[in-house]
């Protein structure tokens, strides 16, 4: 159940979206128009293998297109092409990270919501960073954050790198 005025509380977003989405169209856009423009050029340019370019394009941008994330008070949002998922931050009972090419950031709420979101998304963003960290010590502070404190700590020394600067820390 969601917190009383949370329904009304302003979303903190990913400001990188917008330009990860316009990076995807783009890159779906000109895989459409270059196969089109080597087709055309070849004289083999008809309906279907237009309807193929297209269809692989729609394909590839489905491949890229960025989930968004958005936080606000008690709540983690991510949004996908298909799903979203939505954990209560105030609530969390698990934190945990997953190394690999693009580390994620696992996160678990007393109702059994789970959530997964890329570490990048929080320490290129430090308002929404801000609104989770606060949202974590109440968690924390409710003792039902049972795991994940080492991982809460390591991130927010990287988001104070991130927004400080490299020496920071080393004064």
């Amino acid at each position: 159940m969601p917190r009383p005025g949370a329904a009304s509380a302003r979303w903190t977003t990913d400001r990188r979206w917008g330009h990860d989405l316009g990076t995807a169209l783009l890159c779906a856009a000109l895989l459409f128009v270059l196969a089109l423009l080597i087709d055309g050029v070849r004289g083999s340019l008809d309906a279907a293998r237009a309807a193929l370019w297209l269809g692989l394009a729609a394909l590839l941008h489905a491949a890229l297109h960025p989930v968004r994330t958005g936080a606000r008070p008690g709540e983690l949002r991510t949004w996908g092409l298909l799903r979203r998922h939505t954990v209560r931050t105030d609530r969390l009972v698990s934190l945990t990270e997953t190394g690999g090419l693009v580390p994620r950031l696992l996160l678990r709420d007393a109702s059994g919501h789970r959530l997964s979101c890329e570490t990048a998304v929080l320490t290129a963003n430090p308002l929404l960073w801000h609104r989770l960290d606060t949202d974590l010590r109440t968690s924390h502070r409710l003792g039902l954050l049972r795991t994940g404190a080492e991982v809460l700590r390591e991130l927010e020394e990287r988001v104070d790198k991130e927004v400080l600067g490299e020496g920071f820390g080393d004064v």
